[in-house]
């Protein structure tokens, strides 16, 4: 008998004999493997089409760009700083990377035609009122622009001020992922 150190990572090794390998290497290649991978691959497809589906629950995608929309863009009211913190440690859509939006950014949600709210009609939680940007002003140290959507004005205002919140995020260019 002849006997193997098998090793799972960097954790655990296990002595197993050859009958244990052997058994081990018949279950993963054998005639059915084939049919195995392709219904893993064909798993994966349905975990991503369900999770694509939640992900329209709570995000809107406008100008390459994956918004955060979820009831907390009504309620939630922070200053500069907290929504700094907030957007980088938001976890949303199974994404990480999300970040508070640049100024142009945030206007591309303005729809002039309408008012109270005067946003773009994919947001479904919106304030009419001012949701903070991450640009600063040049003029004023200290001073960050944001939008109104009551009217689609904009301004600029102390980075203490609490003001309503939406993250953003980039879409990803590579097919296949969002």
């Amino acid at each position: 008998m002849f006997a193997v150190d098998f090793s799972w990572g960097d954790v655990v090794k296990t002595n197993i004999d050859q009958k244990d390998v052997d058994r081990i290497i018949k279950s993963y290649v054998n005639e059915k493997y084939p049919e195995r991978v392709k219904d893993y691959h064909n798993g994966l497809k349905k975990q991503k089409q369900i999770m694509i589906k939640n992900v329209e629950d709570v995000t809107f995608i406008d100008n390459n760009l994956m918004w955060q929309d979820t009831s907390i863009n009504t309620e939630l009211k922070l200053n500069r700083l907290e929504l700094k913190v907030y957007c980088r440690k938001l976890t949303l859509a199974n994404r990480k990377d999300w970040r508070v939006p640049l100024f142009t950014e945030m206007m591309s949600l303005v729809d002039y035609t309408m008012t109270n709210p005067a946003s773009i009609d994919k947001i479904k939680y919106i304030n009419p009122t001012k949701y903070w940007t991450s640009s600063s002003s040049s003029l004023e140290k200290n001073k960050k622009w944001f939008v109104d959507f009551e009217y689609g004005i904009t301004g600029i205002d102390s980075d203490l001020v609490r003001y309503n919140i939406r993250c953003v995020r980039n879409i990803s260019k590579l097919e296949g992922r969002y």
